[in-house]
């Protein structure tokens, strides 16, 4: 196991997959707060304004701009396709569920993704995990489904769009986490040309959407806030993260997203966790401990 500051690759992995799992429980309330103020289109387009501009700025003081092109023309199919599922379709999937449903369910929907991404890993490029990464993943699939069991009111047929949306959602951000996992890129210019292509696509989808251009300056902090941090910065760190840790340990990770999301709705918006929901996530909790645990002690 490679080492570095002390510290093994794997635990940096791990490091780097909570840091981004900790900006991603963000944006669950934040996308909420925005699609009370402005349509869903419009939010995604802000956003993916923001990130490729922020990913395009962090490149410019690095003085890595010219290896855009570099990365582009080794993967020329490769970025428009992943950008266009993971930074286009998903992300207006996504914002169209907090339209339907509250966030407390949107959320805890959303992330089933991680739930999907071991048995994509295995179609797609046979990736193979330990025995005990599935029965984890499968045990905070228990816990998950007791947060959503607990949100009450899924047979409702309103509540059913969200739950296609919200699964839609899951299945299309499990298959751009395990395409970027397998794609070798350099980090930075290839979450660039992710975000470029995806904003791209959104761009295209304009005659059919309506777009705010002009918003108020709270508006345009908030876009800037989901932009640059959930979106950019957590994307980076979650792309070292996937090439540095097995597919199951990063899937449980992902899974503590709803809990810290629960936590920080209920602050800020003021929805109410009912105890079954607090059992759901002592699980998830068990759930990535158990497999951090098992994974550390195994040869």
């Amino acid at each position: 196991m490679l080492k570095k500051g002390g510290m093994t690759e794997s635990a940096r992995g791990t490091l780097y997959a909570l840091l981004a799992v900790f900006m991603f429980a963000t944006l669950g309330t934040g996308f909420k707060m925005a699609v009370t103020r402005m349509n869903s289109f419009s939010v995604v387009v802000w956003i993916g304004i923001w990130a490729t501009a922020a990913l395009f700025g962090l490149l410019v003081q690095e003085r890595g701009v010219a290896t855009i092109i570099t990365e582009y023309r080794q993967r020329p199919l490769f970025f428009p396709v992943a950008g266009a599922i993971g930074l286009g379709v998903q992300q207006i999937l996504c914002l169209m569920t907090y339209d339907y449903i509250p966030a407390s369910q949107a959320i805890i929907l959303h992330y089933t993704y991680p739930l999907m991404m071991l048995p994509l890993s295995w179609l797609l490029f046979r990736e193979k995990s330990g025995w005990w990464a599935v029965v984890c993943v499968f045990l905070g699939f228990c816990g998950v489904c007791i947060l959503v069991s607990s949100g009450g009111g899924l047979g409702d047929m309103q509540l059913s769009v969200g739950l296609a949306l919200a699964l839609g959602t899951a299945f299309t951000f499990a298959l751009f986490c395990v395409l970027i996992k397998h794609a070798r890129f350099s980090v930075k210019p290839g979450m660039f040309l992710l975000n470029l292509f995806g904003l791209l696509f959104l761009l295209c989808l304009q005659p059919f959407y309506p777009m705010k251009w002009s918003i108020s300056v709270s508006d345009m902090l908030l876009v800037a806030y989901l932009g640059v941090f959930p979106t950019a910065v957590a994307f980076i760190l979650w792309n070292k993260a996937l090439r540095m840790i097995p597919t199951g340990r990063s899937s449980n990770c992902a899974l503590l997203v709803p809990i810290l999301s629960l936590v920080i709705i209920t602050i800020v918006l003021k929805e109410r966790i009912i105890p079954l929901q607090g059992v759901g996530m002592a699980i998830v909790l068990l759930s990535v401990f158990l497999n951090v645990r098992l994974a550390s002690s195994t040869p």
